[in-house]
């Protein structure tokens, strides 16, 4: 039995045959957070091998970091009487014996899968980092199944609060297009509104720019441009057209030529202690590694030691205690 506000609850976490990469992502990850908080979470014993122990990245032993995440703390089991489910599948719910189960569908309307691509692209959200005339870019990682899977979290919460309140448990059901749509309101404000230039092709003048050893994201704003031109070693960047957001977003193309030119041979490191100096909120584009050993990370307490080796510490509180707090008894 884990430690935490749902110690006691038990869950079975399930995915269907046909279960898609996003489906088993947000099955997972809703199971961890119940994990983290206390709850006894079991896999079927008999559900054979997880597709998620191929999915990279994969540590030196040749196992998945991915998969050691997901199902740390987890184990093999058989559903018993008082049991939550989780599930992607309509029938395994249907068929679940009471109101203690959450399904995780797509969208609401119809039942044909759908990836972690075309639920951003339905949603909007790929046109954040949408170009006209190129290809739909597909983020990295699982984006919506992780966002599917803290809805679900909140749905059995949410059930689990009301059998605990004297009510009864209450059936859960998210739909991960409209999860995607809340996370993206200002798309639909502006679709609705008519304001379409705010989707793709918006000019952007804040954009990631290569450095000697890796990515910078160069941040100003108006009155930070003689300390933009001072970092860059570029008095170019002191041209009346460069000025105001709005002539730099005319001149986007020109301004970024000049920044990369500045920053092609220049250290990632010296150029983040210069604009510290100038005050400049610069920031680096990091590898895992680094936001391990980052300092301000490292005093956040970002990794944490876990059974299974350092994990992330997941970004949630119970009455003001992290939920690795609450397992390990302690103030953290």
């Amino acid at each position: 039995m884990g430690h935490g506000p749902l110690s006691g609850l038990r869950i079975i976490e399930q995915v269907g045959a046909g279960s898609t990469d996003m489906g088993r992502v947000a099955v997972a990850f809703a199971g961890l957070l119940a994990q983290r908080f206390g709850a006894t979470v079991f896999r079927p014993a008999d559900a054979g091998p997880d597709p998620i122990m191929q999915w990279p990245p994969m540590l030196a032993d040749g196992s998945s970091a991915l998969h050691r995440f997901l199902t740390a703390g987890k184990g093999p089991g058989d559903a018993q009487p008082g049991d939550y489910l989780l599930s992607d599948d309509p029938d395994l719910v249907a068929a679940w014996s009471d109101d203690r189960k959450v399904l995780i569908r797509p969208t609401l309307d119809e039942a044909r899968p759908q990836s972690d691509l075309t639920v951003m692209a339905a949603s909007g959200l790929l046109d954040i980092v949408g170009e006209v005339g190129r290809a739909p870019l597909a983020l990295p990682g699982y984006q919506m199944g992780y966002v599917a899977g803290m809805v679900a979290f909140n749905a059995l919460l949410a059930s689990h609060l009301a059998s605990v309140l004297g009510g009864k448990p209450l059936a859960g059901e998210i739909a991960v297009l409209e999860a995607a749509r809340w996370l993206n309101w200002k798309n639909l404000l502006s679709e609705v509104s008519g304001q379409r230039a705010s989707g793709v092709g918006r000019a952007e003048e804040w954009q990631i720019t290569r450095c000697k050893d890796g990515y910078i994201a160069p941040v100003f704003r108006d009155r930070d441009m003689p300390n933009l031109a001072r970092l860059m070693r570029e008095p170019a960047l002191l041209e009346e057209r460069f000025a105001t957001a709005a002539g730099r977003r005319r001149n986007l193309a020109e301004m970024y030529r000049l920044i990369e030119a500045a920053l092609a041979d220049r250290m990632a490191q010296d150029i983040l202690l210069e604009a510290v100096e100038l005050k400049l909120p610069f920031a680096q584009v990091q590898s895992p590694e680094q936001v391990a050993a980052d300092p301000q990370m490292q005093h956040r307490q970002f990794i944490v030691e876990g059974p299974l080796g350092p994990m992330p510490r997941l970004p949630l509180l119970w009455n003001g205690r992290s939920v690795e707090a609450w397992q390990a008894g302690g103030e953290a």
